[in-house]
């Protein structure tokens, strides 16, 4: 047997080993995810929110004009982001449940790929997406992105990770702060919610 005959069984011997130290890699992110009280925002006012709607009315919002004296959940993601499209059908369903709730607010924030894109086209690859997964919700832009930078400040963050998810109680206190996906996140909101309303 020569030396060639060999080096294709040891790749085929190396693979498996490979594809268990990245599943245990993607386990070990998804499990070590920060939980919603493990941010430095917990107790700090909500950020300042600059938002239109993405409508055929595009008045400027604030929290306060949104949400005064509601729990809010204040979700910020994209189109273009992968973890942002698998989390959003299920929030989009819990903010359904919560919708007759006149105690409750849910802003999304549906935030551009880039400084070149135009309010135009967020707001028509939001509509396709929202489209494509029946999603009814009212979304909102953050067109000269104030509020993304307002966020990543109270967060001490140098910047935001997708999707930035924040809870807000009555008196505009944050109560919980999720980032990033993951599958149990949805379910965590909901119970803080529910214990915020």
């Amino acid at each position: 047997m020569n030396q060639n005959s060999r080096q294709p069984s040891a790749k085929r011997a190396w693979w498996p080993v490979g594809l268990l130290i990245l599943a245990f890699g993607l386990f070990a992110v998804s499990r070590n995810r920060p939980s919603s009280q493990d941010s430095v925002a917990i107790g700090k006012p909500a950020p300042q929110l600059e938002l239109v709607r993405l409508s055929v009315d595009p008045a400027e919002m604030t929290l306060e004009t949104m949400a005064e004296g509601k729990v809010a959940l204040i979700h910020l993601w994209g189109t273009w982001c992968g973890p942002c499209k698998m989390e959003y059908p299920h929030l989009a369903e819990m903010a359904r449940e919560f919708e007759t709730n006149d105690a409750f607010e849910f802003i999304s924030i549906s935030c551009e790929a880039g400084s070149s894109e135009t309010i135009e086209g967020l707001t028509k690859k939001t509509r396709e997406y929202l489209g494509s997964i029946a999603a009814s919700t009212e979304v909102f832009a953050d067109p000269r992105g104030t509020t993304r930078l307002n966020v990543a400040e109270r967060l001490e963050k140098p910047h935001m990770y997708f999707p930035t998810t924040i809870l807000v109680d009555r008196k505009g206190t944050i109560r919980g702060v999720w980032e990033g996906y993951s599958p149990n996140g949805v379910e965590q909101m909901k119970v803080q919610i529910e214990q915020w309303l």
